[in-house]
């Protein structure tokens, strides 16, 4: 029986400082996709510092705004994970280096909204690590994974990376 994932990422002003965009998919085990979605709110509206916004300027593509501000990004997002979660029973949510960025997103929207937050979130660093594969390495990315830093070209990079780790640690 397959096994369905729901893997995100997230762009933030800095490590440490508030989201602004936020994508990701529903995926088989297979690696097919079942859907994919991108939120994004305008970076100016995201705390964090100074120094953090330039780098942010310098290396973020520019992304569709579908929001205006970081509470109703987090507020789609939350509805995207509890329709999964009915859709698709046992579904399990993973990032490929969720701390700090994705952790502190996902304690946010548990704050700031009735949000089911996911027990476990999976590391996909781990499995690639469990799998013999570097973590921290830079992997070569498909044209769909480009470019770098766009939340939902990342996540699908990080889907078929855990889909890789997987089918290595199940052989």
């Amino acid at each position: 029986m397959s096994k369905y994932y729901f893997v995100f990422d997230v762009e933030s002003i800095g490590l440490r400082g508030e989201a602004f965009a936020v994508a990701g998919g529903i995926y088989l085990d297979s690696g097919a996709v079942q859907s994919e979605f991108c939120f994004a709110c305008p970076s100016t509206e995201a705390m964090g510092s100074d120094s953090d916004r330039e780098w942010v300027k310098k290396n973020v593509p520019v992304l569709e705004e579908t929001h205006r501000g970081t509470l109703a990004m987090s507020m789609a997002f939350s509805k995207v994970w509890s329709q999964a979660k009915a859709q698709y029973p046992g579904i399990v949510m993973a990032a490929e280096c969720g701390y700090p960025v994705e952790t502190r997103f996902l304690n946010e929207c548990g704050n700031l909204l009735s949000f089911e937050s996911p027990y476990p979130l999976h590391e996909i660093a781990t499995f690639m690590e469990a799998a013999g594969m570097d973590p921290m390495a830079t992997h070569k990315r498909k044209p769909s994974e480009l470019p770098k830093h766009n939340p939902l070209a990342d996540s699908r990079q990080s889907a078929r990376l855990l889909f890789e780790a997987l089918e290595k640690i199940n052989k």
